[in-house]
């Protein structure tokens, strides 16, 4: 859990702080100049080199069904608010989900930053999780590099590369626990700049440390019954993964339809008692209002 490592003491109970924190604290405040003056120089790069863009920013409502839990064969849905923001050039695209430059334009490597979640799992669910804890909702950030490859198949543009992610549990009252890392490898299709319905499809397989796989799928010893025995999830492979997208706007309006295939076969997990299905999935709908964006590069611009 993100705790305050200092404890009270000293005059006035102030609290004393560890030997190194003011180094430590520069050594960040500088990490993060170093990243805000990259952002800045890259958009500064774009508006030297007159860099056509388009932009959009909006907020809506997004329904999907998904499993219960991470592996479970019950499904649920989920309703939540859907914050929307895209901006994209030929060198820079920030999104709701990731950042990523190019850093000239002219070139095949891509460094992103990135996003994700999961939905919490209530806890009395009637499944597999039966008299455990919930599931704490989560969210995971890390880095990515894309290498944008020739083959271009059905006019997508296509990449390999390779991403890290740390996640992290919100617990009540906002503490945050952090759970473990996940590394994936992937090849991502993708429409070119200013299409009118933008696809998106990424696949590949995903590692996770022991304590990302516990979180998910393991079993405590206070929550073991003659159906569910204990179990500590090995850290490892951690399955497939498959991603898609579809996007379109009317007017001031965005909608997209989104899902996600996860298979289990062959995962170090696969003993756990909480592995009820060897492949599951997610899809949903988005609908979302767009009340600010510039004009969009038409299909006849360059890409």
């Amino acid at each position: 859990m993100v705790e305050n490592a200092s404890k009270s003491g000293g005059v006035g109970g102030r609290a004393q702080r560890p030997a190194g924190f003011s180094g430590e604290r520069r050594r960040l405040s500088l990490k993060g100049q170093r990243v805000v003056l990259a952002i800045l120089g890259v958009l500064a790069t774009e508006m030297a080199l007159g860099q056509q863009s388009h932009s959009r920013v909006g907020l809506g409502l997004a329904l999907f069904m998904a499993p219960a839990y991470p592996g479970s064969d019950s499904e649920r849905p989920f309703v939540y608010p859907y914050p929307y923001w895209d901006y994209e050039s030929p060198i820079l695209h920030l999104h709701h989900e990731h950042v990523r430059a190019k850093f000239l334009s002219n070139s095949r490597i891509i460094i992103g930053f990135g996003l994700n979640g999961s939905p919490p799992a209530a806890a009395g669910f009637p499944d597999a999780r039966s008299g455990m804890p919930a599931l704490q909702p989560t969210f995971a950030i890390g880095p990515s590099v894309l290498y944008r490859l020739w083959w271009r198949p059905w006019g997508l543009k296509s990449f390999v590369g390779v991403q890290s992610r740390y996640r992290t549990a919100i617990n009540p009252g906002l503490h945050l626990t952090g759970i473990g890392t996940s590394a994936s490898g992937f090849v991502e299709f993708r429409s070119p700049l200013g299409e009118t319905w933008p696809i998106a499809l990424s696949l590949g397989p995903v590692w996770r440390t022991e304590g990302a796989n516990s979180y998910f799928f393991g079993v405590q010893s206070a929550y073991a019954t003659a159906s569910r025995p204990a179990y500590q999830a090995p850290g490892g492979y951690a399955g497939l993964r498959v991603t898609a997208a579809i996007t379109t706007h009317w007017r001031h309006m965005s909608f997209a339809v989104f899902g996600r295939y996860r298979n289990y076969r062959g995962a170090v997990f696969a003993a756990s008692p909480l592995l009820k299905a060897s492949s599951t999935m997610m899809i949903g709908v988005a609908v979302v209002w767009v009340f600010m964006r510039s004009t969009p590069l038409g299909p006849g611009k360059p890409k």
